[in-house]
């Protein structure tokens, strides 16, 4: 079960704002004042509604029965205080502080197949605060009712802010108290109680030593171990002590002298391994800049724990630390810009930002604007390449945003990819081996070299010439490559017609244009095959010396860096083997070997021409792409689920 969408109205600085959240680990970053904090105490806050207004129905009514559980009832709703918003004027959690603004706080949950929506409405009434569950009179109490297993509590609910100090001495207190403390945002006053409550946890023994264990890996990386242990008892002391040992020979020290960055690493880590009897539906934490006083390589491993519980736990995080940002996936970030409007997702969502068609080197990252919001310098792009999983070259920027589009289509593929625009095949031969030179001395685990990756067009390339240049990138210069099937990428959709038209089917209905499959596939077939005459006309034997003479440039280039055995041959040779390629795909209709981006334009206006509709391959051409799924996946891009 997670929170899959949020939508705060009227509340602190948001009017009218919705979050759609990662199911496991959602990271917001934004500079001060950008609503990071704010969107946290929302969260806290629609928690505290369903804390205060659960209850047991007493007798049955239209939409529920006796003892089912229901929010509030129509006398039960008046509060005087609000426990999870720290604000010294009763006013304050009001947008522009405007009493009249009234609240809303609704959370949208899913588990499996089944959503369930639960707003809460806050307004005011002299000095209390009229808390109510929206549309009361008609929620579906049944519903809510078999959604959650362990009503009345099916929420395990952890808020930590950031702390540099706990008290000196901290005495005994019940489990209720800790719970206040927490949701309260002053944890760190019982994180000795809480510790207790972790080392005497009787129902798994274990779980200490694990918690141990995970200190240890965060602060040292496991080089040595951190040790934690008491003599309290609090059937008997009125004080609880626990005391801490860097390694065996250490002596030991009250906890309180640890740095207030190994303090802040121990309250978090007690959100995860905290002790729970009664089982739960859902497991809230909310971390508060939990990288304010911790190292750069600490805070990558503490990531690396917080990925980890966030398969059973659904955790979110406020930061605007850059090395945190750099080292979470893109799936889980999100920017904040302190508007009072507006929907945020993550920025994984987002495409690569367009570059300018003759741009070339490192393709800016989605994390780029968010780093330079905050106002960080640094070297971005090539930081975000050697932190990167692969580094993929390819031949203009377009090639870049299409490849990233299509990666995304694997949910469950979290690698982190950065592309290297060529700008143009020509720069494979006449810069590669510098690349190589440099990123083979690049390292970060392994080298920049030994993760790129090539992807570049088929263009005139025969069939032989194609596969033999991929074995040669491999075999000579230890590069990875794939060459498109197709002249070039745009080309690819020609490989299967009648997944086009799907496609074609998609892109227009979200334009408002409902052209049916199968008519839609009749006319790409028709236009398709009819296209043959014109590229019979284009190859002429002008056309052919022409492509002769690109082979032996290619050729010449090439052999600087690879011994190019595929492609040693004369200019008569070439012009032979060009005739017998182009005859082949005539005669097997493999038109999509021959067809260049601006003949894929062509063809598709042709079949859309007869519904009015056009086809711009230069600005259209991303969309059609951003309306892929699993379904309508073509074969030809196989190759990028192995990248």
């Amino acid at each position: 079960m997670h929170i899959s969408r949020f939508k705060v109205k009227n509340f602190k600085l948001f009017q009218d704002v919705e979050v759609v959240f990662n199911p496991t680990l959602s990271i917001f970053t934004g500079v001060n004042n950008s609503g990071k904090t704010t969107l946290l105490q929302a969260l806290s806050l629609w928690h505290e509604c369903f804390t205060k207004l659960i209850r047991k129905a007493l007798r049955a009514t239209d939409n529920y029965r006796r003892n089912d559980y229901i929010l509030g009832t129509t006398q039960d709703k008046y509060f005087d205080q609000i426990n999870s918003v720290l604000s010294p004027n009763f006013e304050d959690i009001f947008y522009q502080r405007d009493k009249n603004n009234k609240i809303e706080l609704s959370a949208t949950l899913a588990n499996d197949n089944e959503e369930i929506t639960i707003c809460f409405k806050i307004s005011s009434s002299g000095r209390n605060y009229v808390i109510e569950l929206l549309d009361y009179r008609s929620y579906d109490f049944h519903k809510l009712n078999s959604f959650f297993q362990n009503l009345p509590s099916p929420f395990s609910f952890y808020y930590t802010s950031p702390s540099s100090a706990i008290r000196q001495i901290e005495r005994f207190v019940t489990p209720p108290q800790i719970q206040e403390s927490i949701i309260n945002r002053d944890s760190s006053r019982v994180i000795r109680n809480r510790l207790y409550q972790l080392f005497y946890n009787t129902s798994d023994p274990s779980l200490f030593s694990s918690f141990l264990e995970a200190l240890s890996f965060i602060l040292y990386n496991r080089i040595q171990n951190m040790n934690i242990s008491t003599v309290s008892q609090m059937q008997k002391d009125v004080t609880v002590l626990f005391n801490f040992k860097h390694n065996e020979i250490d002596i030991e020290k009250d906890i309180a002298l640890l740095g207030s960055g190994s303090l802040q690493i121990i309250e978090i880590l007690l959100n995860l391994y905290h002790p729970s009897s009664i089982q739960k539906d859902l497991n809230l934490i909310l971390l508060d800049e939990p990288d304010s006083h911790i190292h750069r390589e600490i805070q990558s491993r503490l990531l690396k724990i917080l990925v980890q519980f966030s398969q059973r736990n659904q955790i979110f995080i406020t930061t605007h630390n850059e090395a945190l940002i750099r080292s979470a996936n893109l799936s889980n970030l999100f920017h904040l810009d302190g508007q009072p409007t507006g929907i945020y997702k993550t920025i994984d969502s987002n495409n690569l930002i367009a570059v300018n068609s003759r741009f070339s080197g490192i393709y800016p990252s989605q994390v780029n604007p968010v780093i330079s919001a905050l106002g960080m310098v640094s070297g971005l792009d090539f930081l975000n390449a050697i932190e990167s999983d692969t580094l993929i070259f390819v031949e203009g920027a377009d090639d870049a945003q299409v490849i990233d589009i299509l990666l995304k289509q694997n949910i469950s593929n979290h690698k982190k990819y950065v592309y290297w625009v060529l700008g143009g095949v020509s720069e494979v031969s006449e810069r590669i081996l510098h690349y190589k030179t440099v990123f083979s001395e690049v390292k970060n685990n392994q080298t920049l070299w030994e993760k790129s990756i090539l992807i570049i067009d088929r263009d005139f390339l025969i069939d032989t010439h194609q596969s033999g240049l991929i074995n040669e990138f491999q075999d000579k210069i230890n590069l990875k490559s794939y060459i498109w099937s197709a002249y070039t990428f745009e080309s690819t959709l020609f490989t299967d017609i009648p997944k086009l038209a799907r496609l074609l089917n998609k892109w227009l209905l979200k334009k408002g244009a409902n052209v049916d499959v199968n008519v839609l596939e009749n006319e790409l077939q028709t236009n398709y095959l009819n296209y043959q005459s014109i590229l019979a006309d284009r190859y002429n034997d002008q056309k052919y010396e022409k492509v002769a003479f690109w082979y032996k440039n290619l050729q010449i280039k090439l052999n600087t860096i690879l011994d190019n055995k595929y492609m040693k041959a004369n200019d008569q040779q070439l012009n032979t083997n060009v005739r017998q390629h182009v005859n082949n795909c005539f005669t097997n209709k493999y038109l999509f070997k021959l067809m260049t981006k601006d003949d894929v334009e062509t063809v598709i206006s042709a079949a859309l021409q007869p519904h009015g509709i056009s086809f711009d391959v230069k600005t259209e051409f991303i969309e059609l792409i951003e309306q892929v799924d699993i379904s309508l996946w073509f074969d030809e891009w196989n190759f990028l689920n192995s990248i």
